[in-house]
């Protein structure tokens, strides 16, 4: 019996595997004419197809919104304006520093004020602005290439003593309006100006005084004329010590 089973396993085993063959075979046959080739090798592209075992090294960019911010403001803290004090070429002229005793000089207003000044020899063609006192002391600071009116002083024209002041240096290389005054010499003439009026004055002579020699300024009881400027630079003060004084007078029309 054991023999009969081995010897009909034997015999049914090929012929199992002939019909799987057959089976496949016939199942591929059937498919081809019922798809067709064009849609049998569409089945066949896409079997390959799976999901991808990695990610992309790289995302989609993403624009974030970036919310501007002010930067916090830093202030700007401008050095001190001070006067350059490191030679006479390089100067901005102190106050003229001639202490101002009370009473001593006429009053002089705003309107009195001369409105320019020339001086033919020395290429001088300059506009007058008033120089006001504070503290007992005439300010020039603000003169510039301007001239200064010397609060207190005469009127152009009057019967007593106009005084004039201006800068010999401002800056290094940069001269002031009375850089030329000590040129001027006994005749030389000046044409000071108030407003459409204009009133002449004759040069006398020249001298220089001590920076607190406020005498030079003081009234006369005839038309005069005094032009004040900064002389002899002291290296060891740091200032001019000294004033250059022009006096002259006017001359009748």
């Amino acid at each position: 019996m054991q023999r009969k089973l081995i010897a009909l396993v034997g015999i049914v085993s090929p012929l199992f595997l002939v019909g799987c063959a057959v089976a496949v075979l016939l199942s591929s046959t059937i498919c081809w004419f019922l798809l067709g080739p064009e849609q049998q090798s569409q089945i066949i592209r896409i079997i390959p197809v799976a999901p991808l075992a990695t990610m992309p090294v790289t995302l989609p960019e993403v624009e974030e919104e970036v919310v501007a911010t002010s930067p916090t403001p830093v202030e700007q803290v401008a050095p001190p304006v001070s006067p350059i004090t490191a030679g006479p070429a390089n100067i901005v002229e102190e106050v003229l520093g001639f202490a101002l005793p009370a009473g001593s000089v006429n009053s002089v207003t705003q309107e009195g004020v001369a409105t320019r000044v020339v001086i033919p020899k020395i290429g001088v063609d300059a506009p007058v602005v008033l120089s006001p006192i504070k503290d007992q002391t005439w300010q020039v600071d603000h003169l510039g290439q301007a001239v200064g009116h010397l609060e207190g002083t005469a009127p152009p024209g009057s019967n007593s003593n106009i005084v004039l002041a201006g800068h010999v240096t401002l800056a290094q290389d940069v001269y002031g309006p009375f850089a030329g005054l000590g040129q001027l010499t006994t005749g030389d003439m000046v044409t000071v100006y108030y407003g459409d009026q204009s009133f002449n004055y004759m040069i006398d002579g020249l001298q220089t005084v001590d920076r607190t020699a406020v005498e030079v300024t003081y009234p006369s009881e005839t038309g005069q004329i005094t032009l004040i400027t900064c002389n002899n630079w002291s290296s060891e003060e740091g200032r001019y010590i000294e004033r250059l004084i022009v006096k002259g007078h006017l001359v009748k029309q």
